[in-house]
């Protein structure tokens, strides 16, 4: 067909990723259920995904994402406290920045804090922009 133009034999061929990208998320543990269902749903609201965890064995227990992801962890747990949680997490090579929240703040809680190196320490009460700022910012370092 000598009479036929290139251009009608030609198909447009876009290429579109079929790979979804997952939302930030933030593991949020903590002992007070109502602490841990308020907090949350701040979270989701803010369009992120939370995953939570009233006790540190069912965060241990649990695949942590590598990236993309914040530990939001209330100091004062059963089991473990934070900080020790955010080292056990370390030390099996699933690090996630972290961000500590506590209703003290005492000289042996602040010294407690500054060991873990947490992104930032919340102290109770605080304000859900504070923590979506925090949130934000240890997400940044998760995507280093």
């Amino acid at each position: 067909m000598a009479g036929r133009s290139k251009q009608g034999a030609q198909v447009s061929k876009r290429t579109h990723s079929t790979k979804a990208i997952a939302a930030p998320t933030v593991l949020l543990v903590d002992d007070d259920l109502s602490v841990l269902r308020a907090v949350a749903r701040l979270i989701r609201s803010a369009g992120l995904r939370v995953l939570t965890f009233d006790r540190p064995s069912t965060l241990l227990a649990s695949p942590t994402p590598k990236t993309n992801a914040c530990m939001l962890v209330d100091l004062n747990l059963p089991e473990m406290n934070g900080c020790e949680l955010c080292k056990t997490l370390a030390l099996s090579g699933r690090w996630v920045p972290a961000i500590l929240m506590t209703g003290r703040n005492d000289s042996t809680t602040r010294k407690l804090i500054h060991q873990a190196h947490p992104v930032v320490a919340l102290f109770k009460p605080f304000d859900e922009r504070t923590l979506l700022e925090a949130i934000r910012d240890a997400l940044r370092l998760s995507n280093r």
